[in-house]
């Protein structure tokens, strides 16, 4: 579960400062030192990382990780590097940082398949009752 959390909460985290780096690119701007600090500083306190648990492993994995990310943004808002203007690919970063197995599924990841599963049962009954909850859960997915 632990190791899950920490792929959950790396490509969750790294995905959220890949919304802003396209930002930035897209607008031709860049982070000065300070407020890259702090939207780092920041970062944890993303929607999707939920408290208790994920919200310890979010400060463990920025912790072990601030400066290779913070490195990583710098080089590819910068102009003279090899990187400058190019996204972060979130799942290959992820595993390059150890933070994710190969082919690991992340919380959401497991709770879309479940959910999805639910939802074949669901059709392959013709229950107006199960109906109506298929229906209910295809809007959830879609959300």
């Amino acid at each position: 579960m632990e190791s899950m959390l920490f792929c959950t909460v790396c490509n969750t985290v790294v995905g959220s400062l890949n919304d802003d780096l396209k930002y930035l690119i897209d607008a031709n701007k860049y982070w000065r030192q300070a407020d890259l600090d702090q939207r780092l500083a920041l970062a944890c306190g993303h929607p999707q990382i939920s408290k208790g648990e994920m919200k310890a492993v979010c400060g463990r994995f920025m912790m072990e990780h601030f400066r290779k990310l913070k490195h990583e943004l710098y080089r590819r808002y910068t102009p003279g590097y090899e990187e400058h203007e190019e996204l972060i690919a979130v799942r290959d970063f992820c595993e390059s940082l150890k933070a994710c197995r190969p082919q690991q599924l992340t919380l959401y990841e497991h709770y879309t398949r479940a959910a999805k599963k639910m939802v074949g049962e669901y059709e392959d009954k013709q229950s107006p009752y199960l109906a109506y909850q298929h229906k209910k859960m295809k809007e959830r997915l879609l959300m």
